[in-house]
């Protein structure tokens, strides 16, 4: 099929899709290789709407790959919104990890690079295991030995979808961009894309088979010229580091960004284990106070042996103090992990209460969420 022009899709006329070149306002040029075209966009009497459908030719009229999005429910639902849209948006956004991306320039830093992307096969070189996860907010995150990868959908295939997103939500479209271009550098070699097929990373054509290499080398090579300009913030950059982000959460006033150790148990665990480091360190510190003041102790009691003075006194002072503000410190880490605890336990209760109300006003979405930014 031969797809449009980049000009007369309304891109830039000087956007070339072979041109090698990329800066910061590379726009997407659009495909160059489609490999479904079940789809087309329709448009509406509405100046600022359009619609998505399958072509007539005895296709099931729903969003390929994900049969329970159906495309002929007649446009708006009840509330007055696009089903289809409210989908795309649920599976691509990233707004809440976007939010916390200004907080990785300054206190819990992360690579500011969309290439810091280790290829696929290579993860095993550092001992992670790929965990195919369908929640956009998780993609290329890490954990220790995990990392959290989202499969490209079917529909991406299809060059109506894209121009269908660019005109509905210019966020979505932005998100959905970045997460295309971040599979340029997950594969990057023939190994990759072998394992990323085996992990239901890449779907099938719509012709019910998978494109070889070399097809979807031709396919991703568009998304990667794609700018910063073009991508949502989430995508500026590469791999990142969950704990750090977890970390990043609570300046929003939550205690996780993704609960991966849903259980109060393992969180508190986890939480706890660098103070009880601190307070290790700080008791071999105070230890060794003790043995330096039992010394000069007993040296001032030996006659003719000259009082402590100078650095001596010095290390007196910090041995008077130093205990006073450790045994503080203990205090203060008691008294906020008691709270913490009774504070999870209120909002709990809270919470439980509350879906319970929620439910019985009626609202089938009560309870759908975590503690955390995200499920």
């Amino acid at each position: 099929m031969a797809l449009p022009t980049a000009h007369n899709r309304g891109y830039p006329a000087d956007t070339k899709i072979g041109n090698s070149t990329q800066s910061l306002a590379t726009p997407f040029a659009g495909l160059v290789r489609e490999f479904n075209e079940q789809l087309e966009l329709i448009e509406t009497g509405e100046k600022t709407r359009k619609i998505l459908r399958v072509k007539a030719g005895g296709h099931k009229q729903c969003l390929p790959g994900q049969p329970r999005v159906r495309l002929d429910s007649g446009g708006l639902s009840a509330d007055g919104k696009d089903p289809l849209l409210k989908y795309l948006q649920d599976q691509h956004k990233t707004d809440k990890l976007d939010s916390l991306c200004p907080l990785m320039s300054v206190i819990f830093v992360q690579t500011p690079s969309y290439a810091h992307i280790t290829a696929l096969h290579h993860q095993k070189s550092r001992e992670r295991k790929v965990i195919v996860d369908e929640h956009p907010g998780l993609h290329l995150l890490w954990h220790y030995q995990l990392i959290f990868i989202k499969p490209v959908p079917a529909y991406f295939y299809s060059q109506a979808f894209w121009d269908y997103i660019r005109h509905a939500d210019e966020d979505a479209y932005k998100a959905s961009l970045g997460f295309m271009r971040s599979y340029y550098y997950i594969i990057q070699f023939e190994i990759d894309y072998i394992e990323a097929c085996e992990l239901n990373l890449i779907p099938k054509k719509d012709d019910g088979q998978l494109p070889t290499y070399e097809e979807w080398c031709e396919f991703i090579e568009p998304f990667a010229r794609v700018g910063d300009d073009h991508v949502s913030r989430r995508y500026h950059y590469g791999e990142m580091r969950l704990t750090r982000i977890n970390r990043a959460a609570w300046s929003r006033g939550y205690l996780a960004y993704f609960h991966i150790y849903p259980q109060w148990g393992s969180f508190l665990a986890h939480t706890i284990a660098p103070i009880i480091t601190v307070f290790a360190v700080s008791s071999v510190v105070l230890n060794s106070m003790q043995v330096s003041l039992a010394a000069i102790d007993t040296g001032s009691g030996v006659e003719g042996r000259i009082a402590p003075s100078g650095p001596w006194l010095s290390l007196l002072d910090a041995a008077l103090w130093f205990p006073v503000v450790v045994m503080l410190a203990i205090a203060v880490m008691l008294v906020a992990g008691i709270l913490g605890v009774l504070g999870m336990g209120v909002k709990d209760l809270v919470r439980t209460r509350t879906v319970r109300m929620r439910k019985k006003n009626g609202d089938v979405t009560a309870g759908v969420r975590s503690h955390g930014m995200i499920w």
